[in-house]
Protein backbone atom coordinates (compact mmCIF):
# COMPACT_ATOMS: atom_id res chain seq x y z
CA UNK A 1 0.00 0.00 0.00
CA UNK A 2 1.22 3.45 -0.81
CA UNK A 3 1.37 6.32 1.27
CA UNK A 4 -1.63 8.08 -0.79
CA UNK A 5 -3.48 4.80 -0.91
CA UNK A 6 -2.83 4.31 3.32
CA UNK A 7 -4.33 8.35 3.54
CA UNK A 8 -7.35 7.56 1.14
CA UNK A 9 -8.03 4.15 3.50
CA UNK A 10 -7.57 6.28 6.69
CA UNK A 11 -10.15 8.65 5.30
CA UNK A 12 -12.37 6.10 4.61
CA UNK A 13 -12.34 4.62 7.82
CA UNK A 14 -13.34 7.67 8.75
CA UNK A 15 -16.45 8.23 6.40
CA UNK A 16 -17.40 4.49 7.99
CA UNK A 17 -17.15 5.52 11.45
CA UNK A 18 -19.47 8.77 10.70
CA UNK A 19 -22.07 6.60 9.26
CA UNK A 20 -21.68 4.18 11.41
CA UNK A 21 -22.33 6.11 14.71
CA UNK A 22 -25.14 8.03 12.63
CA UNK A 23 -26.89 4.96 13.16
CA UNK A 24 -29.03 5.77 10.27
CA UNK A 25 -28.32 2.64 8.48
CA UNK A 26 -29.80 -0.99 7.98
CA UNK A 27 -28.39 -3.41 9.81
CA UNK A 28 -26.80 -5.45 6.77
CA UNK A 29 -25.18 -1.69 5.67
CA UNK A 30 -23.73 -1.43 8.81
CA UNK A 31 -22.12 -5.27 8.46
CA UNK A 32 -20.84 -4.41 4.98
CA UNK A 33 -19.52 -0.90 6.20
CA UNK A 34 -18.00 -3.21 9.66
CA UNK A 35 -16.34 -5.50 7.31
CA UNK A 36 -14.53 -3.28 4.93
CA UNK A 37 -14.12 -1.09 8.01
CA UNK A 38 -11.60 -4.23 9.38
CA UNK A 39 -9.92 -4.73 6.10
CA UNK A 40 -8.73 -1.28 5.64
CA UNK A 41 -7.92 -1.68 9.18
CA UNK A 42 -5.56 -4.28 8.60
CA UNK A 43 -3.86 -2.91 5.79
CA UNK A 44 -3.61 0.18 7.70
CA UNK A 45 -2.00 -1.69 10.23
CA UNK A 46 0.28 -3.47 7.42
CA UNK A 47 1.52 -0.41 6.32
CA UNK A 48 2.45 1.17 9.89
CA UNK A 49 4.40 -1.95 10.82
CA UNK A 50 6.62 -2.33 7.53
CA UNK A 51 7.60 1.56 8.63
CA UNK A 52 8.44 0.73 12.42
CA UNK A 53 10.35 -2.25 11.06
CA UNK A 54 12.37 -0.01 8.53
CA UNK A 55 12.72 2.84 11.04
CA UNK A 56 14.26 -0.75 13.54
CA UNK A 57 16.54 -1.10 10.71
CA UNK A 58 17.51 1.78 9.88
CA UNK A 59 18.65 2.45 13.23
CA UNK A 60 20.55 -0.58 13.34
CA UNK A 61 22.11 0.17 10.63
CA UNK A 62 23.06 3.84 12.07
CA UNK A 63 24.74 1.99 15.25
CA UNK A 64 26.76 -0.54 13.52
CA UNK A 65 28.26 2.32 11.47
CA UNK A 66 29.64 4.51 14.97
Amino acid sequence: MKRADYEKSIERLEEIVEKLEEGNISLDEAMKLFDEGTKLTAGCYDVLQKAEQKIKDISEFDRTEE
